[in-house]
Parts: C-alpha cells; structure tokens; sequence
C-alpha cells in the first residue's frame, strides 16, 4: 500500500507551467519586481522536480527531517543544474558551495528551518508550507539561488504528503504568488522582519495557498 492516497499530475502541471511560459511578458509587467524570462530549461527542471517530489512520496520522504534533507538539496539541484551527469559535472563548484551552506550557514541552515517546523507541527498543512517556504526564502536564503522554485516544490511535497494539491503556478496565481514571495525575498531575518513583517505575509500566503487547492493537480497513488 502506497503512503499517502495522492501523487502529482505531472502531466498538469506542465500544462500550467508552459501556459505561464507563453504569458510570461504579459505577467511581468504586472509585477512588482520582473522576473526572468521562463525558459524552456527553467520549466523542464521545473516538471523534473515536481516528478522528484512524486518519488519522495513513494518512499516517504520528509525533507524536513534528518533523513529528507539530501533530497531537499537535490531539489534545489535539480531546478538549477538538471539531472544529467554531464551537467552535474559542469556545476561541481556551485554544488560544493550550496551543499556547505545548506547544512553549515550560522545565520540560516536547514536545521534552522527544521527546527520551526517541529514547533508548528500542530499547524494546518498551509499554515507549514507558507511558513517554511518564506523562511527559506527570506535573508539569509537557505541556498544561493533557486530558493523559490525549490520553495515551491517543498511546499507541494509537504501539502500531498497532507492530503492537499500541490502548489503549482499558474496564469491566474502568478502574480498573487510571485510579489508576496518578491516582499519576502528583501526582508531580513532580523527580529523585526520574524517577528513582525514574515508573519503578516505567512498569513496571507497561508490563505492564498489554500485557495490554490486544486484537484487537477492530484491524482491517486499507483
């Protein structure tokens, strides 16, 4: 019997996600801070992470616990350098970096972000992932780049393994999802910005990915 009742719809989201590619002109000049362009590779390693996160809830994988957090990097690996030998190869220098940050930065590692988890166990599914993932993407950054879409992909990992739809960009949520994260890129983890400025945003985000909960995404187990 399969841990959890759900999977990702890989094939959905790509849908989303190359519509999001096809609008993305149109999107960032609504946004508060544009964004790059979403390149082909950007959206492949995209669909590649999300097809990664179906394996973690094959094998039961929490990444944020001890033995997630491998996989937790490959994530962020994965949306950055892809999955083939070959370009893990030309990324050996920037793998070596985030790997060392990941798990040693004194400001903010993953055992920081481990650490608020296990105090919020008893908070909604939502309530975690916006939480986790504005922590991860506020100064100091838990990696060096690809905090949001790795972001993104935790979130969905931690909504399935509850029972809820992944968290997927699409046309409609775009802006809604790109400009609160954009806020929480640029403040710091100081104690005015965990204190006072993270949770007002985490209340909102919260809501918003609730409202995010679409059954397409979904798709049973086996």
């Amino acid at each position: 019997m399969a841990a959890f009742p759900f999977r990702i719809n890989i094939d959905q989201v790509e849908s989303s996600l190359r519509d999001v590619q096809r609008d993305f002109h149109k999107i960032n000049d609504t946004l508060d801070m544009r964004r790059e362009h979403l390149a082909d590779e950007i959206v492949e390693n995209m669909v590649a992470g999300y097809e990664y996160v179906n394996f973690l809830l094959d094998k039961d994988v929490n990444l944020l616990r001890r033995s997630g957090y491998i996989h937790y990097l490959e994530l962020n690996h994965i949306v950055l350098c892809g999955q083939g030998k070959r370009n893990r190869k030309n990324y050996q220098g920037h793998i070596a970096t985030t790997t060392e940050r990941f798990y040693g930065h004194k400001e903010f590692s993953i055992k920081h972000l481990r650490l608020w988890d296990l105090a919020h166990t008893k908070k909604t599914a939502w309530h975690r992932a916006a939480g986790s993932y504005l922590l991860q993407i506020s100064r100091p950054q838990l990696f060096l780049e690809g905090n949001h879409r790795t972001g993104a992909l935790m979130m969905s990992c931690l909504l399935v393994r509850n029972s809820q739809p992944p968290f997927v960009m699409s046309i409609k949520n775009a802006k809604a999802y790109l400009d609160p994260s954009s806020l929480a890129k640029s403040t710091e983890k100081t104690i005015w910005g965990r204190y006072y400025k993270l949770p007002k945003i985490k209340k909102k985000f919260a809501q918003f990915l609730k409202q995010q909960a679409h059954e397409e995404f979904l798709m049973p187990a086996g």
